[in-house]
């Protein structure tokens, strides 16, 4: 375990030295302030991506669903469309990459508050209910979006199709500042329920029954990964398989271990990825390509790669 996590972070250390130097030298400041604000926005994604999809994996024990089932990244496409309706393309709510982003996370946030307040508040809710109720909630985000694109202007199209696609253009160091608060505030409020995450792990009978507050830990976490995802696709736009990839790849890495080793382990995956997708990005296809698309590919891949495991079985 000790020597695949050594080798594990020797490349996540050579893949970020690799996107930082290649191709520059030091005189280039600029250049290396630039890759340093990227880094940072994909050390922050990969933070949260990985978090919120292994512990949510745990909580409804299953190794294939994950957050984006809640329909966040609909939501965060469909609050862009109407942004783009109701204010054009000028207002400061588009053109700005800080006010843009403080107002999804905002609006994503209190999504999740009225969907798990709504839903958790009568506590004989079963999980895989409130997982139907966001998938439902998805398709109706993406068919509301549909049906309102039709109405904007096509010079205006352009930044809908940003949108839609996972880009390290949208962030700047305001945001990178916010999204980092957030973070750091909602992993202080997780972290006294994170030594039972290895107990939820084994389902609600056996949790209930060595003595942990099941419902109370899973509503915490829920939120916790609420927000995480919400930060997330607020920061750099929507990455729908990155975390089935991370989390695979993960427990293939450490098959039993402790959270506290698998997640270690997932954000190193997901650096790995997410860092050498964006070197590809910047070098390879000389932004021709965005970061969603790419990032997507392989996980798409890995997602009916596993998807045919499961149905073999």
């Amino acid at each position: 375990m000790r020597n695949k996590f050594i080798i594990l972070y020797s490349i996540v250390c050579f893949v970020i030295i690799l996107f930082l130097v290649h191709g520059v030298s030091f005189n280039h400041s600029f250049i290396i302030f630039g890759r340093l604000q990227r880094l940072c926005a994909l050390l922050l994604t990969a933070a949260a991506i990985t978090y919120a999809t292994l512990v949510f994996q745990s909580i409804t024990t299953n190794k294939i669903l994950t957050p984006s089932l809640m329909g966040y990244e609909h939501f965060y496409l469909l609050i862009q469309v109407v942004l783009l309706l109701l204010c054009g393309a000028n207002s400061i709510l588009i053109a700005s990459k800080t006010f843009n982003f403080l107002l999804a996370a905002v609006l994503m946030i209190l999504y999740s508050a009225l969907l798990y307040r709504g839903f958790f508040k009568n506590r004989n809710k079963k999980l895989y209910f409130i997982l139907l109720i966001g998938l439902v909630l998805s398709i109706f985000f993406h068919s509301t979006t549909q049906f309102l694109q039709m109405r904007i202007d096509p010079n205006e199209y352009a930044y809908v199709q940003q949108a839609m696609f996972s880009s390290l253009g949208r962030t700047s160091v305001a945001t990178l500042f916010m999204a980092f608060a957030l973070m750091l505030f909602t992993f202080i409020g997780l972290w006294r329920y994170f030594k039972y995450l290895d107990l939820i792990n084994l389902g609600r009978n056996y949790a209930r029954g060595l003595g942990v507050n099941y419902d109370r830990v899973v509503r915490w976490q829920l939120a916790g990964i609420s927000i995480l995802v919400s930060v997330s696709t607020a920061l750099i736009g929507p990455i729908t398989f990155v975390g089935i990839f991370v989390s695979g790849i993960t427990y293939r890495l450490v098959t039993k271990a402790s959270h506290r080793t698998t997640i270690s382990f997932g954000f190193g995956v997901a650096l790995i990825l997410l860092i050498s997708a964006q070197f590809l990005i910047e070098r390879l296809f000389n932004y021709k390509q965005s970061l969603g698309v790419l990032v997507n590919l392989f996980g798409g891949v890995y997602f009916m790669f596993l998807l045919f495991k499961f149905l073999r079985k």
